[in-house]
């Protein structure tokens, strides 16, 4: 089968080359990739760690081969559209013709959803569930807070991102209000996902810092706002904090989490709100468990937490993909399609590959 392979340096480029179909081990699921997604780690990992991968992680196919525990447990089955979220810096990723994912991290695409949108869902969704659920100790879709619930407010930085999407799906799914999502450009497939009845609101950030945060205060009006997600996470522009400073400092019944997704900053500057807590989430504790050493603000670690039940949510229509693009070339087109995303060209979209047709 072919393979494609990313190399950091000198520039960003791939090459391609033929091994072997995988065997899955007695956990795993080989799946015949029709569409391959696309996320920055694809190409920034390999940048800080020099090091050469197939590092695609978002998977969507038909199943081709089953591990011996998983064709026992009988919930999948040869033939199977499904999705997948691939163990990352790990071998046999989406880059390729045949991909491998762990049973818990596989789950089955509805009809009405295509290859293309559920390849924009796996990594995705599981780093804005363990944000919400695990980190923020929010409650998940399946136990949401009920309607007669006074209103927990959530900041999202970085709503228009497709984490920052991906968070506002989970959210209102949960039944969290108000959510001010904060965004610059692209927000046009956010705007209807906001609630406004509900109190959610929409601030644009380039009307500058104190401009932003005088129009937080004014959108929680008398409401404490205890939970935050920095879907940016940006070290050069640290924009957690003026996040953390829009915040209310914890008390012993109303701890308060701002949630964080880059592992390459250490979160201790004097100027992050007192009685802010800084949680880094690392979407790998889905397939290790656990937090790797040295990586800043760790929490407690679980194993996949929410792809199980996305399949429901997409057939009944309260989760639903990303916007995304399709690269031409198939493989090849993962070198452009990574290319593009490096230089901040997706735009709110997710770059997918299609690798096979059907």
């Amino acid at each position: 089968m072919k393979e494609i392979i990313v190399h950091p340096s000198p520039t960003l480029h791939t090459t391609s080359h033929d091994i072997p179909i995988p065997s899955p081990a007695s956990n795993e699921i080989v799946i015949k990739v029709i569409v391959a997604g696309s996320n920055v780690k694809d190409w920034d990992h390999l940048t800080r760690l020099n090091i050469s991968l197939n590092s695609g992680d978002d998977i969507a196919g038909i199943i081709h081969q089953l591990g011996a525990d998983v064709e026992k447990n009988n919930e999948f089955r040869v033939g199977d559209r499904v999705a997948a979220f691939h163990p990352m810096m790990s071998p046999h990723g989406a880059f390729a013709e045949y991909a491998v994912a762990p049973e818990h991290t596989v789950f089955k695409i509805p009809e009405k959803i295509s290859f293309e949108e559920a390849a924009t869902i796996p990594l995705i969704l599981t780093t804005a569930a363990l944000t919400l659920f695990r980190r923020q100790k929010l409650p998940p879709p399946w136990t949401p807070f009920p309607p007669s619930s006074p209103p927990i407010p959530l900041i999202i930085y970085g709503a228009s991102s497709s984490l920052g999407t991906s968070l506002i799906k989970l959210a209102r799914a949960s039944n969290i209000h108000p959510i001010i999502a904060i965004a610059g450009s692209s927000t046009s497939h956010i705007s209807a996902l906001l609630d406004s009845s509900n109190g959610d609101k929409l601030i644009d950030y380039r009307i500058g810092i104190d401009e932003m945060k005088s129009a937080v205060s004014s959108a929680l009006g008398n409401l404490e706002c205890h939970h935050a997600v920095d879907a940016i996470s940006s070290k050069s522009g640290k924009t957690w904090i003026p996040v953390s400073q829009m915040m209310t400092p914890s008390t012993p019944s109303a701890p308060s989490y701002l949630s964080v997704v880059s592992g390459a900053n250490a979160y201790d500057e004097p100027e992050i709100q007192s009685g802010v807590q800084i949680v880094y989430t690392y979407c790998g504790t889905a397939h290790s468990g656990e937090y790797k050493p040295g990586m800043p603000k760790q929490d407690v670690a679980n194993r996949g937490i929410m792809l199980r039940y996305a399949s429901r949510m997409l057939a009944d229509g309260r989760l639903s993909g990303m916007p995304f693009e399709i690269v031409e070339g198939g493989l090849d087109g993962v070198e452009k399609g990574l290319r593009m995303l490096k230089e901040g060209k997706a735009k709110g979209n997710k770059f997918v590959f299609r690798v096979a047709e059907y």
